[in-house]
């Protein structure tokens, strides 16, 4: 699907720009384009080939959506390769977190955006241009602002919801240890792990915005940008914080599992010493000898009663000393 605007230098804003029209306006520097492909066809492609004549091995990278974060700089735009997660609550915690790649071309008076899926940052401002035209006033560097800053805005949800996860499996952890946790918890590890591996790369990018001298990125701007680096590092921080409290919770549910272990040999161990005296007794009257007591008749019978009863009230009298039980 492909979608398209353009703010004019009379200020006039057009939503849906025709194709042959892509051009004429691009032929203007003040003129801003935005045209958005997401789940394009061949022949979609073919436009970013033909109209735009991008590099053909920016092309590839879009066609793959496998890359790394990466800015690639040319000498009249610069191709920025990002990810968006989106966290999906009802699907089970291995196949809740998705990633998609947002791919961008940046000129001095156009923004090019491309992706497989449905991107919420990207939605989010497509609705503010069908809107009106306010974030396309300022420039192909405030679009491409709006642009990251709702990307990135996108992962403190994501964030918090794997910071609840954590916190109810503590609380299991803590109450009713089982090995589903420990499932969880690896799960909830492989998340972050995803997270950091998308993050750590982009809190490089975001700082090259606003170094001085970046091209199309004006000075009064890079403030704004600033405010993304800091969102991204806030998130990165997040996510080392919450690693380390998953390995910590590991350790404590390993914890709580050997000490409820310890607590059931405990147990039976208390259970087998007070039997050992009682099989002792009654293996020794168990033996196919003549033993005076048995000419004792009931008595006899009583003895061996009170003996094994006295062996247990002494033994329990021990471990209530011990303190064992």
């Amino acid at each position: 699907m492909l979608s398209s605007w353009a703010y004019l230098e009379d200020g006039t804003f057009v939503q849906q720009v025709p194709r042959e029209r892509f051009c004429a306006t691009l032929a203007n520097p003040k003129n801003l384009l935005w045209v958005d492909f997401e789940d394009p066809s061949e022949e979609e492609i073919a436009i970013l080939r033909n109209d735009f004549g991008f590099h053909p091995l920016l092309i590839d990278d879009c066609i793959a959506s496998h890359s790394h974060p990466k800015i690639d700089e040319f000498d009249d735009y610069f191709f920025l390769v990002i990810h968006s997660c989106f966290f999906y609550t009802e699907r089970h915690l291995d196949e809740a977190l998705n990633i998609r790649e947002l791919d961008l071309f940046v000129g001095r008076n156009f923004v090019i955006t491309h992706h497989n899926g449905h991107i919420r940052g990207v939605s989010t401002n497509r609705k503010r241009c069908e809107q009106g035209s306010t974030i396309m006033k300022h420039g192909s560097d405030f679009l491409l602002y709006s642009l990251l800053d709702a990307l990135v805005d996108n992962y403190f949800p994501i964030m918090d919801t794997l910071s609840e996860r954590i916190e109810k499996i503590e609380e299991q952890i803590l109450t009713d240890p089982t090995p589903a946790l420990q499932a969880q918890l690896f799960a909830v590890k492989r998340s972050l792990v995803t997270l950091r591996k998308i993050v750590g790369p982009q809190r490089e990018l975001m700082a090259r915005f606003i170094r001085p001298g970046f091209p199309f990125v004006r000075e009064e701007y890079r403030p704004y940008f600033k405010d993304i680096y800091d969102h991204i590092l806030r998130i990165y921080e997040i996510t080392e914080s919450a690693r380390e409290l998953i390995s910590a919770d590991m350790e404590a549910y390993l914890s709580s599992i050997s000490f409820r272990l310890n607590e059931i040999m405990k147990t039976l161990t208390i259970i087998a010493t007070f039997a050992m005296p009682l099989t002792f007794i009654t293996s020794f009257y168990g033996m196919n000898l003549e033993i005076p007591e048995f000419k004792w008749g009931l008595w006899g019978y009583a003895l061996v009663w009170i003996l094994m009863a006295v062996c247990s009230l002494l033994m329990l009298l021990y471990f209530r000393k011990k303190k064992l039980i």
